[in-house]
């Protein structure tokens, strides 16, 4: 059994995520990736660690044994990481909560990201629709048949004293424009909330 083998087996037996064990080792997701694919292999440093971290011997990881030598040691709950977060995201069903596990804050900051073009896409579209929707506004007011259900008074010469009821251009304008800077806004502040509560905490040097 190799060392990659080990680590991705151990990790696994321990119930941890990439993140989870790379937040506990002081090292990056990739990092983790790459040791548990074979493509990297952790220093000494590292290799205590991880030693600590699954409850085995540096010279059991080192070794070529299989799973059996494994099974007597236990992590030491006292260097478990912090769960609150994984509680969380566990707790969170169908395919978002599987999105949430499988990205992390990766998810969020997508999340928030999408809002904010959402948002800003409501701002132009009311600040381009606003002048052409006043136009017809003053057009519609101005004419003699008003807007569809007003009642329109004039005079004898056909001047328009006052109209009432009816619904204004601008006003679904308005409405649109501002659900669509609302979902935007409420989709860039979740977002952002999730992505720092995912976001991994360092406890050493990044590799």
């Amino acid at each position: 059994m190799t060392l990659s083998e080990k680590i991705a087996y151990c990790r696994k037996k321990a119930g941890l995520s990439q993140e989870e064990l790379a937040a506990q080792v002081g090292v990056s997701r990739q990092a983790v990736s790459k040791w548990e694919l074979g493509d990297a292999s952790p220093d000494i440093g590292k290799l205590l660690a991880l030693a600590k971290a699954f409850g085995v011997t540096t010279d059991w990881l080192l070794s070529e044994e299989g799973p059996a030598q494994e099974e007597g040691p236990t992590p030491d709950p006292a260097n478990a990481p912090p769960t609150a977060e994984h509680t969380w995201v566990d707790s969170v069903p169908g395919a978002v909560g599987r999105l949430l596990r499988q990205y992390g804050w990766l998810f969020g900051l997508r999340m928030a990201i999408g809002g904010g073009l959402f948002a800003a896409f409501g701002f132009v579209m009311r600040a381009m629709m606003n002048p052409f929707a006043r136009t017809a506004d003053r057009f519609m007011a101005g004419s003699s048949f008003g807007y569809p259900g007003d009642i329109v008074w004039t005079d004898e010469a056909g001047n328009i004293l006052g109209q009432t009821g009816g619904m204004s251009v601008s006003s679904p304008v308005s409405i649109i424009s501002g659900f669509v800077i609302a979902v935007g806004l409420i989709s860039l502040v979740a977002g952002i909330a999730i992505a720092v509560s995912l976001y991994p905490k360092r406890k050493g040097p990044k590799e």
